[in-house]
């Protein structure tokens, strides 16, 4: 019996069944195997054990009163934290049309009538067991997804801390993106998209030289040859890379300066040759540029960003992006007053 309960100490069973003949032998087969068990004699009842037990794996019959299997597990399904818990359907062999609707309905597996009552535990055990590791794969899926976002982060900090060290650009621009993005209609799969990658617009700035990227007068124009190179040393930096998240970061950089006209660099791409969340990012950059103080000037206010934005509507930017942009103003204002650079932030705080 020991060995059935491995790695889980006594796991508890949720059985739900209005026919106590049916509970009764499923719970001294389980309790045999050295399972814990709580017992339910409807859907309605079940869910009201749930606000307060946390049981490993739920049993449960498809035909019962009030509420039968199938309501009960969407409804389980439905509550936070629970869309891979465990839920088994008892149903008969036979009964093709209930196990479609079990699976339709989010049961883990299910077990058949008449049940083998000897090689329950060793069924349910199965399950956990599978659970387990499904849940497992999920938590580690999921880590590798925040380890990857965190680098991507940091090393658009890393861009950012050089051109910028008091900044909160990479952060304002990636929001404003997805707001002018949402506007555009964007998925939301692709406003996620955009919201971490555009942090990586500028990371080719970490291969151009101080007395260039902090010179704060105007470039000579071999020195602003030099400072274009960021996009294709961003591009270099994310190329070749199998996730949708980094094939988007490296679109990105390398577009990003592109311009409606056709006179941007580094490929001189025009209009809808510039991949959309290019030029999403082209606007959003620019306008927290213009209204951030840098070492080579003083912030502007939102009024002159967005005279000087209109004017250029048609030759560096989307006209479309630009009326949508106008459009949201009011959202994009509110979201800059909130994320302000730590030095304004501070000298706000002392005055």
């Amino acid at each position: 019996m020991n060995e059935l309960v491995d790695e889980l100490e006594s796991p508890l069973v949720l059985i739900v069944d209005d026919e106590f003949l049916q509970r009764l032998p499923m719970r001294e087969a389980l309790v045999q195997y050295g399972f814990r068990v709580l017992e339910a004699e409807n859907g309605i009842e079940a869910l009201r054990l749930l606000q307060n037990e946390h049981p490993d794996l739920v049993i449960s019959d498809v035909v019962m009163p009030r509420m039968d299997g199938f309501d009960l597990c969407q409804t389980i399904r439905r509550k936070n934290g629970l869309k891979q818990f465990p839920i088994v359907m008892a149903t008969s062999m036979d009964d093709v049309t209930s196990i479609e609707r079990a699976y339709q309905s989010g049961a883990t597996d299910f077990i058949t009538k008449p049940v083998n009552w000897g090689l329950l535990g060793h069924r349910v055990r199965y399950i956990l067991r599978s659970a387990r590791t499904a849940q497992a794969l999920v938590t580690s899926k999921l880590e590798l997804l925040r380890t990857r976002l965190e680098i991507i982060r940091r090393l658009g900090q890393a861009a950012e801390y050089r051109d910028n060290e008091t900044g909160n650009h990479i952060l304002r621009m990636s929001q404003y993106s997805v707001l002018l993005g949402r506007a555009m209609g964007l998925s939301l799969h692709d406003q996620e998209l955009l919201l971490n990658a555009a942090p990586m617009h500028d990371v080719g700035k970490i291969g151009i030289p101080d007395r260039i990227l902090l010179k704060p007068g105007k470039l000579t124009d071999a020195e602003f040859s030099i400072m274009k190179t960021h996009s294709t040393l961003g591009g270099r930096l994310l190329d070749n890379e199998p996730s949708l998240l980094l094939q988007t970061a490296h679109q990105i950089a390398l577009t990003h300066h592109e311009r409606w006209d056709g006179s941007g660099y580094p490929y001189g791409l025009a209009k809808e040759e510039i991949p959309l969340m290019g030029r999403i990012c082209c606007l959003a950059d620019v306008f927290d540029a213009l209204t951030s103080k840098r070492p080579y000037k003083q912030p502007w206010s939102v009024e002159a960003a967005m005279s000087e934005i209109l004017l250029n509507a048609g030759t560096m930017f989307d006209p479309e992006l630009v009326k949508k942009f106008v459009g949201i103003l009011p959202e994009i204002v509110k979201l800059k007053e909130s994320i302000p650079d730590t030095a304004q932030a501070l000298q706000e705080t002392l005055s």
